[in-house]
């Protein structure tokens, strides 16, 4: 009799891992009213109080050691109605870590490249969300528009050569966004409900 007390002692332990693993892998996810919109010129801006992209330990034990790692970006917009995406952004930015001044850095790697040095995890997070913008679409008072911003880490070497050509196409696009990522990648989700065009239009001055 031993033994089954023991079986069912391994598959309770392999449960519990399970689960502790799925728990881990949405422990980072945020739902609705979390994202914050906002028009300035002709894009759409979006904001979060905060992401805590470098939170993870998985990440943080990563940068900490010198390595460095990728984050991708997905913006996506509904106008009207959740029926279909009326547009999307996709951005993949690179932090790293200066072990000697514990500071982070971050290139973002479509065109135009910018990147910035000695910045706090906050300042990171920060400087990536002022990098994802929409061109903003005609929108009548009365309508009602939906944001949702997803991201998720990645191995920097993941689709590199994407980066590096002169442009990632619609169709590349499309593929990274819709691809299954890992079960242990973190990820993270925001969502902005159901927002008033009229009030993103007078708070644009517009």
């Amino acid at each position: 009799m031993p033994a089954p007390r023991s079986l069912s002692a391994a598959r309770l332990a392999a449960r519990a891992a399970s689960a502790a693993l799925v728990a881990a892998a949405s422990a980072y996810v945020l739902q609705a009213d979390s994202l914050r919109l906002r028009l300035s010129g002709d894009q759409l801006f979006v904001s979060a109080a905060r992401i805590e992209l470098l939170k993870p330990p998985a990440v943080l034990e990563r940068l900490k050691n010198g390595s460095t790692v990728a984050f991708d970006f997905h913006l996506s917009l509904w106008v009207g109605s959740r029926t279909s995406v009326r547009r999307r952004a996709f951005e993949r930015f690179v932090v790293s870590y200066d072990l000697w001044e514990e500071k982070f850095a971050v290139t973002n790697l479509r065109k135009p490249r910018a990147s910035a040095a000695g910045l706090t995890e906050r300042e990171v997070e920060t400087w990536c969300l002022d990098r994802i913008s929409l061109p903003a679409v005609r929108l009548s008072r009365d309508e009602k528009v939906w944001a949702r911003l997803e991201i998720r880490a990645v191995d920097p070497r993941q689709d590199d050569a994407l980066f590096r050509s002169e442009g990632v196409s619609v169709t590349d696009l499309v593929e990274l966004i819709s691809r299954p990522g890992r079960r242990d990648e973190p990820r993270w989700s925001f969502e902005s409900g159901a927002v008033s065009a009229a009030g993103l239009l007078r708070e644009a001055g517009k």
